[in-house]
């Protein structure tokens, strides 16, 4: 499956948020001993000292959870990190995030160039090539507190560059709360370009990013996925690629992740025929309208987070569309193999497993599990949540095992996933709270024959609209698929491209639909002839404000 996902893909993968993961650092643990109930976390928020007023309308939004102090911007990261160190040592309850508002590299004239609330640049720990440039940007180091390197408060920013500005990208965040839920919300994005690291390579990875993407996401989170590569059974016509992509997210969805390479301002190109062809550029930024779920869009590429180069970042044009992703998890410079392996893995872990409740602690958390070492991460009782095992646990000897295979003998593995704490940023509200589902519990059968008529029961906590899927499970190839062995650009190829990826794309094989349930449901499925293997049963209730889903896995046999 997933055939040209190669060592991008392996170490680039899915992620975001809810439910605070039982550890914390020291810091923390200390102020919530001194905050009573009733007090709210605090918020700084650090912003030029003439946009004050476009903070007000999210402030009154947010004011029912959290209590906001401000930090005028300074024009030194040195002076802005004082200052936020000293506001937040003066706070009585504890600080829950950091938002940073406004560009860190504002064009005022042609070549003069001025920050308006600053990065802050630190050598670079790895060197692998010439690509690897000398230093990097980093916002992680505003919220460490100790000075030991490691983030202890989530932090995010909003690269505006106006005060209007900003208060429009505060008000997306407000109204992204407020969307009513749908088939949206359990939708992920995927879309990948070719590593091109040899055959072996790519084929051992392929294998191993199956296994990640199969185990990592619940199986009733659907999965869009557009490989720019033309011997992909998920690649579409090859010139039409970009609209396909597009359009898929446009319909809205949870997360968009795109793995591969990319530059400052474009992604990645790929080839057809004898042309190279962009994947993305920053003037396709304009075709993103996610009217329904503007997805938090995670790019596991190198310098896409390049927020203060003196040209927008692609993650900025991103942010700068009316109806673009709400959020970007992004690097400011050259990212690597392993430590966004590891990174992505602990945003899997702390989204799907433990429901981290806001994208910045999502990432801070991340960011934290992957500053230490292995041997020191706390163990998680899997046997309270069956389904939410550790998926870094699970692939970590077989990841590090390639990881050192393919990096030089001399090669810091562990300064490597500490570089990526400080590449890897988020440019967004960082107290957005991710929808995620209420459970559904649900009754049915392990086994069945295909041709027959099971009952599926189930309860849900929100009523609404109710759908029941049979579906393929996710790491299997759907009947009819091929990949080319060539591209010869005929339209015979076209024709059987586009067959391809609409079927590795679908993998419902029935489904059913009830106008309104309240509780308990019980609906018949009619398992299709000839269905067989493993298969999954999903439940989605989407009611006005939240929704719930369940699965169940599900083995048919032919008669």
């Amino acid at each position: 499956m997933l055939k040209q996902l190669t060592h991008c893909v392996l170490t680039r993968t899915l992620c975001a948020a809810l439910l605070f993961i039982a550890w914390n650092c020291s810091y923390t643990d200390r102020l919530q001993a001194q905050q009573s109930p009733s007090d709210p976390p605090t918020v700084v928020l650090v912003r030029p000292a003439s946009w004050k007023e476009s903070l007000s309308p999210w402030k009154a939004y947010r004011g029912l959870e959290y209590q906001f102090v401000e930090v005028d911007s300074a024009a030194s990261s040195q002076d802005l990190r004082k200052s936020i160190a000293k506001t937040i040592a003066s706070c009585k309850t504890p600080v829950q995030a950091i938002l940073l508002c406004g560009d860190a590299a504002l064009e005022v004239s042609p070549n003069r160039f001025e920050s308006l609330t600053p990065g802050i640049v630190l050598d670079t720990a790895i060197r692998l090539n010439d690509s690897t440039t000398k230093q990097l940007c980093t916002d992680a180091l505003y919220g460490d507190l100790d000075n030991d390197g490691c983030p202890d408060v989530a932090v995010g920013r909003l690269p505006a560059k106006t005060p209007q500005e900003l208060a429009r990208m505060l008000r997306r965040s407000i109204d992204y709360e407020a969307i009513c839920p749908g088939p949206w919300n359990d939708t992920v994005h995927v879309t990948a370009g070719v590593g091109g690291f040899g055959f072996l390579a790519d084929t051992a990875i392929e294998t191993v990013t199956r296994r990640f993407l199969t185990e990592g996401i619940p199986p009733e989170f659907h999965m869009n996925v557009t490989v720019a590569s033309c011997t992909s059974t998920y690649c579409p016509n090859p010139w039409k690629l970009q609209e396909a992509y597009i359009d898929r997210i446009n319909q809205g969805g949870l997360f968009w992740v795109y793995i591969g390479h990319g530059q400052v301002n474009h992604l990645d190109y790929y080839q057809v025929a004898d042309q190279w062809l962009p994947i993305g550029q920053a003037s396709d930024a304009s075709k993103f309208r996610c009217k329904n779920r503007p997805p938090i869009a995670l790019m596991l590429a190198c310098f896409t987070g390049a927020f203060d180069a003196k040209v927008d970042c692609f993650s900025e044009h991103l942010l700068a569309q009316p109806d673009g992703p709400i959020a970007v998890v992004s690097g400011s410079r050259v990212t690597m193999p392993y430590g966004l392996s590891q990174l992505s893995s602990e945003l899997l872990n702390g989204c799907f497993r433990d429901r981290i409740p806001t994208l910045g602690e999502l990432v801070l958390q991340a960011k934290r599990r992957v500053w230490i070492d292995d041997e020191d991460i706390p163990v998680k009782n899997e046997g309270e949540n069956p389904e939410g095992f550790d998926i870094r646990k699970r692939y970590r000897k077989i990841v590090t095992d390639m990881a050192q295979a393919l990096n030089p003998s001399d090669h810091d593995l562990t300064l490597e996933r500490r570089e990526h704490v400080r590449l890897m940023n988020l440019l967004g509200d960082p107290l957005l709270k991710i929808p995620y589902p209420k459970p559904i519990v649900l009754d049915v059968p392990s086994k069945a024959t295909s041709g027959q008529t099971i009952q599926i029961k189930g309860h849900s906590r929100v009523a609404g609209k109710l759908i029941v899927e049979l579906a393929l499970v996710r790491d299997r190839v759907p009947e009819g698929v091929t990949a080319l062995r060539t591209y010869q650009a005929t339209q015979e190829d076209h024709n059987q491209m586009e067959r391809n990826y609409q079927s590795c794309n679908q993998l419902t094989v029935y489904r059913v639909e009830l106008p309104s349930v309240d509780g308990d449901f019980e609906v018949p499925l009619q398992i299709p002839e000839n269905s067989s293997g493993r298969h999954v049963v999903c439940a989605y209730v989407y009611g006005q404000q939240d929704w719930s889903t369940g699965s169940h896995k599900l083995a048919i046999r032919k008669p």
